[in-house]
């Protein structure tokens, strides 16, 4: 509220609704560069991970790098599967050769790349300002058609995540650079 009064030359710095009114008339949304959320993502795959990291507007990252991930499972694609015990097997023998090269003491960079992208992840920290989620992040991964089956499901509960924290906001997002808006 403060930074819309700013930015319109408005005294009242206490009117919650004037950001959401900045959205509705299309005004520059950089004052939504401060507001930031901060999401922590685990049993994510190294897929979703990567879909996300995209956006190097991020504000902050903290995951492991090759040094320190090291994965014990796999997650199934959320697409349509022709064959899934087939695909499943697939990911399973790729996920025992990447646990292969750790047990026969190769380091955890080497042993990475015989690691599917199905491979979980680590748990990792990310966060994002509200442009870059709502103009971007949510807009491309969920909002799109297109995106992943399983980043989109991720990318979902984060919109779900802030939309609990702030309806009036996300929902005006959403009206205004979500699907509604791209119809």
């Amino acid at each position: 509220a403060r930074n819309a009064a700013i930015y319109l030359g408005k005294e009242d710095r206490h009117n919650i609704r004037r950001p959401l009114n900045i959205i509705r008339d299309g005004h520059v949304t950089a004052i939504f560069r401060g507001e930031h959320a901060e999401f922590e993502f685990i049993d994510v795959s190294k897929e979703v991970y990567d879909h996300i990291i995209t956006y190097t507007t991020a504000n902050m990252r903290a995951a492991g790098g090759n040094r320190a991930l090291v994965s014990n499972d796999f997650t199934m694609p959320g697409d349509k599967m022709k064959h899934p015990k087939k695909v499943h097997d697939n990911i399973k023998r790729s996920m025992d050769a990447y646990k292969a090269n750790l047990d026969n003491k190769e380091t955890r960079q080497v042993a990475r790349s015989a690691m599917p992208v199905a491979a979980k992840m680590n748990p990792f920290v990310y966060q994002f300002n509200f442009v870059t989620l709502g103009e971007s992040l949510f807009k491309q991964r969920i909002w799109e058609k297109g995106a992943q089956s399983n980043t989109a499901k991720v990318v979902e509960g984060m919109f779900e995540l802030c939309n609990a924290m702030d309806p009036d906001l996300w929902e005006m997002f959403y009206q205004h650079k979500g699907t509604p808006a791209l119809q």
